[in-house]
């Protein structure tokens, strides 16, 4: 990658950097070159929010910020990511049109695939840990860092990822005028009574993905999901297996239908009295696949709404049978003290938070849009604004 080029540069971390053991070195990598960076789901807990580089996870159910700044980069830098079509949005060949991509992955055959959909990367098959300790020597034999390096001619273009992410928050003012509980304002004041170092699993779904667009991450916290694989029920066992392997409090944030797959393990949490904070989302339906029907299906729904044959218990009482201590809550303005409640009490605890099955995922890029066009729409006029690279698409 020629650095001196590099106008609007932006750096991708992946998974990889947590596989390949590189969290240090990617922390350290960032400051010294003081660009803004981009982050997949698996690498969501790299950076802390208090980080002014840290602009957000891209992607298709990614935030505005981060895609307007992959979407309008010059010059990307991806570590770990295997820039799958979570990442790129399909058709892949509209991610990042404009800008030269050096992509490092240990796979050659992640690399490979990228020409296939129409994206060109300089590829570099390599560790990532070994990769970033390398730059950051090159970087450093050259001190002073050269006045042409990113950090001393791109503070416009760092500027403007940082008041994307200031203009487009994922938290709208209008959520918290709503009176039933908004997932996104549920999630936001979660993240933020959550301590440093903190451990937080999540299950799969709108849930995961309320998560990862909203989440204000703190130093030292570790956020656990397998991601792509992206498995119903993970959530409990999950947890068990962080708890016993670090000895910590864990945050268990799932949905309905998610412990639904593994309820069983709550007998494991009461019986062992395991320190698990549990965080029920329970809107009476298959939210993500329900979004998904509605895209596609014409909202012809199979068994994922009461109304279409899906069925759920009364989540409160089947919590408390297990012997767990469990609260409710069904209003935006109960959120923060309810959540505050949660974690008094030493051993396990559980709160369901009624949620509307009108919720969804948004922003979401649809399947025929680039990354920057998630739905719900902008006006063109202030898409037209926003992008520094030619639009595409209808």
């Amino acid at each position: 990658m020629n650095f001196h080029e590099a106008k609007r540069p932006v750096l991708i971390f992946g998974a990889g950097i947590h596989q390949g053991h590189a969290e240090n070195e990617a922390r350290e990598l960032v400051k010294l070159l003081q660009i803004p960076v981009c982050l997949t789901w698996g690498a969501c807990d790299l950076l802390p929010e208090s980080n002014p580089l840290r602009i957000g996870t891209f992607g298709t159910h990614g935030t505005k910020a981060a895609n307007f700044a992959v979407q309008n980069a010059s010059h990307i830098l991806s570590v770990g990511c295997r820039l799958d079509t979570k990442a790129t949005g399909t058709p892949a060949k509209w991610f990042a049109r404009e800008a030269d991509i050096v992509m490092v992955d240990i796979d050659p055959c992640e690399i490979a695939k990228m020409g296939k959909v129409g994206v060109r990367v300089e590829g570099i098959c390599q560790d990532a840990k070994d990769y970033i300790t390398s730059l950051i020597r090159s970087i450093r034999t050259q001190a002073p860092i050269p006045e042409w390096w990113p950090a001393s001619n791109c503070p416009e273009w760092t500027s403007r990822c940082q008041d994307w992410k200031q203009r487009y928050p994922a938290v709208l003012p209008e959520y918290e005028q709503e009176e039933g509980v908004n997932p996104y304002v549920l999630i936001r004041e979660l993240s933020r009574l959550c301590e440093p170092g903190e451990i937080i699993v999540s299950d799969t779904g709108c849930t995961l993905a309320w998560c990862m667009q909203t989440w204000e991450f703190k130093e030292g916290q570790r956020f656990l999901h397998p991601m792509n694989q992206t498995p119903m029920g993970y959530g409990l066992p999950a947890a068990i297996g962080a708890h016993y392997a670090t000895g910590k409090r864990v945050i268990c944030v799932t949905g309905d239908g998610s412990i639904m797959m593994s309820i069983g393990e709550l007998a494991t949490i009461a019986g062992h009295n395991l320190p698990i904070k549990i965080v029920l989302l329970d809107n009476s339906s298959m939210a993500m696949c329900v979004q998904t029907e509605n895209e596609w299906f014409d909202g012809k729904n199979c068994a994922t709404t009461p109304a279409s044959g899906l069925t759920f218990p009364n989540f409160e009482r089947c919590i408390e049978g297990f012997g767990i201590p469990v609260e409710e809550c069904q209003r935006n303005a109960g959120v923060e003290s309810v959540l505050g409640a949660l974690f008094w009490r030493d051993g396990p605890q559980a709160t369901v938070f009624h949620i509307s099955p009108e919720h969804d995922v948004k922003p979401k890029v649809k399947m025929g849009r680039p990354n920057e066009d998630a739905y719900p729409p902008l006006p063109r006029e202030v898409m037209e604004a926003e992008m520094i690279v030619p639009m595409v698409g209808a």
